[in-house]
């Protein structure tokens, strides 16, 4: 069984995702955006929004929906869980830490739990103006 440490957490980079979604992914995955306030002004394509500061209650909604897909997809297979907020320094970390200490025992080895390293500024870098991998992008609310 898998252990419920920060250790098992993997990040990825947002090139990898990006072939998840350009050219499919062996194994089924989600993004999960814990941005609140920061969400408009775009976000991953298909990516379900669960604000940080009610992430705590949205935990068990957000394993029945991640069960509910994955079963879609096969019985037996398991999902990758992308967690990311703005810079994935906080809270995409802590959410990821928090979702992963609520999967029941038996279900643990389902769910691969990941961090996108950069958190959605570095996504928004390299592929905002990607209308088929990135929605709702408003470039003027990311230029400094």
């Amino acid at each position: 069984m898998k252990s419920r440490t920060v250790a098992s957490i993997k990040y990825i980079d947002a090139s990898q995702l990006f072939s998840w979604m350009k050219r499919g992914s062996p194994t089924p995955f989600q993004v999960i955006d814990v941005r609140g306030s920061d969400y408009i002004g775009g976000h991953i394509r298909e990516g379900w929004n669960y604000p940080y500061k009610k992430f705590g209650d949205s935990v068990p909604e957000l394993l029945a929906r991640l069960q509910e897909k994955r079963q879609s997809n096969s019985n037996d297979a398991s999902i990758n869980v992308v967690f990311h907020c703005a810079q994935s320094q906080q809270r995409g970390p802590s959410a990821a830490m928090k979702f992963l200490r609520e999967i029941p025992d038996p279900d643990l080895d389902k769910f691969e739990v990941c961090v996108l390293r950069g958190g959605f500024n570095n996504w928004q870098d390299l592929y905002g103006e990607d209308s088929t991998v990135t929605e709702d992008y408003r470039p003027e609310l990311w230029t400094w």
